[in-house]
């Protein structure tokens, strides 16, 4: 998309005296604004790196996943040598999406209105009734699919960009590379995405999802029906072992923290008051000889959910998922979620993987409903405009710049820290970057305009 709203100054809605008085709000309406909304599509997605696919979902020739950038339908295709491509997921001739599911193989795809087909480069190679129905000079080649800017791969998470003004993969990334090793360490053979999603509409904004990711202040609230029912199910069964549901991080105790990280990525993490029942436990003795000690600390007895900007999440907790968030209006988002799992892990360990990643993410288990109920009423809210402004100033007395010591063992440099996973110091960094974007964004795009039309 193209934006053509207005110059955004947003300082009239966002009250930041982080460090001078640990003050930070945010007005509601940011939450609701339509200008902002169109700003942040372009600016906060369609200009910037996105998460497309992981690798174990393309794996062979002719796999192809179609998903989104911002408002803009791509798919991912691996080609005839193992390499990959991404396009514009719209026919040449009249612009239907061209995969025929979200996922599947085809060495050659036809568009299913009028049977315009293309080969995994993109090339156009069939136009049905061809002859005849174009001219002489008619020259196919113009009409082959059209290319992503770029297309980039760390660790076999697939990213995308549609211009090719963004940074290098690496430096988009940047501190957040240490926690994606984390997930793809875990196997020597590395990761897969488990068959099987689920995909859900909410009636809040992208952004209220995207800040729940490392909200820990909510979990003992709303998640406090899962860790009863849990642990009353698993007296009753006398479960142990791997089947045993991790549930210090709600109980607390525990210790934790949490970071803002860079470029919009956060992370907050707590340490396993149960490390037995992790289902990465059967590797323990396999990570403790490949890694160093602090990052098998990491790895086997501190749970981690990430989120990785705009739209990825990573979550290691009771178990493990890769989520991703897209906005559809304001107000309005739709989230898909998936088990991801090491490969060639013991059946056991994925039947535990299984059971507690049902139990706590997808929407018909016992979490996943209450946040997404929470988030929705917390939408509701923002229109009692009496009320305006929402307070991130949990903690930020404790806000510092730079690593707390528990990043500086694992070499990581994050650009805030506070002393708790519950505080709300990374939020402070991850509205600071999306404010950037929103405001230097739209700034440049009306000047833009204002000398195109002189």
């Amino acid at each position: 998309m193209a934006y053509d709203g207005p110059a955004l100054d947003l300082s009239d809605r966002i009250d930041d005296r982080a460090e001078t008085d640990h003050e930070f709000r945010l007005h509601r309406s940011i939450f609701k604004d339509p200008d902002i909304f169109d700003a942040e599509m372009e600016f906060c997605f369609e200009r910037l790196w996105n998460f497309l696919c992981h690798e174990s979902q393309v794996p062979n020739p002719g796999d192809y996943y179609a998903t989104h950038i911002g408002s803009q339908p791509v798919f991912v295709h691996r080609q005839e040598d193992g390499s990959l491509k991404a396009f514009i997921n719209a026919c040449s001739h009249r612009g239907a999406i061209v995969t025929p599911f979200k996922q599947g193989n085809a060495r050659t795809i036809t568009c299913r209105f009028h049977g315009w087909s293309y080969k995994c480069s993109g090339e156009c190679i069939g136009i049905k009734n061809e002859e005849g129905g174009y001219g002489a000079e008619f020259d196919r080649a113009h009409y082959d699919l059209t290319e992503i800017a770029k297309l980039g791969e760390y660790r076999g998470f697939i990213f995308g960009a549609l211009v090719d003004t963004v940074p290098a993969l690496d430096d988009h990334l940047g501190e957040a590379k240490f926690f994606i090793d984390l997930f793809a360490d875990q196997s020597p053979d590395g990761l897969e995405m488990v068959k099987g999603s689920q995909t859900y509409v909410c009636d809040h904004d992208w952004k209220v999802q995207a800040d729940n990711v490392t909200d820990g202040y909510h979990v003992s609230t709303v998640h406090r029906n899962f860790m009863n029912t849990i642990m009353a199910r698993e007296a009753r069964e006398q479960t142990d072992g791997l089947l045993k549901t991790e549930v210090g991080r709600i109980k607390g105790g525990v210790q934790n923290g949490m970071y803002y990280l860079g470029n919009g990525h956060m992370c907050i993490w707590a340490d396993r008051s149960s490390p037995e029942g992790a289902p990465l436990a059967p590797a323990t003795d396999r990570i403790e000889r490949e890694f160093d000690a602090v990052k098998a600390h990491w790895m086997l007895r501190r749970g981690r959910n990430i989120i990785v900007f705009p739209n990825l999440v990573l979550n290691d907790l009771a178990s493990t998922h890769l989520r991703t968030h897209r906005p559809l209006a304001p107000g309005k988002c739709e989230v898909t979620i998936w088990c991801i799992a090491p490969k060639g892990e013991p059946d056991e360990a994925r039947f535990a993987r299984l059971r507690k990643f049902e139990d706590f993410f997808l929407v018909s288990g016992l979490s996943t409903s209450d946040d997404v109920v929470s988030l929705d009423t917390a939408q509701e809210g923002f229109y009692g405009a009496e009320a305006g402004w929402n307070n991130y100033d949990r903690g930020l007395s404790t806000m510092k710049a730079g690593p707390d010591e528990e990043a500086r063992k694992a070499g990581i440099n994050p650009e805030l820290h506070c002393a708790s996973w519950d505080y709300e110091a990374a939020f402070v960094g991850w509205y600071r970057h999306w404010r950037k974007l929103v405001e230097e964004g739209t700034v440049a795009s009306a000047r833009e305009t204002a000398v195109a039309a002189e």
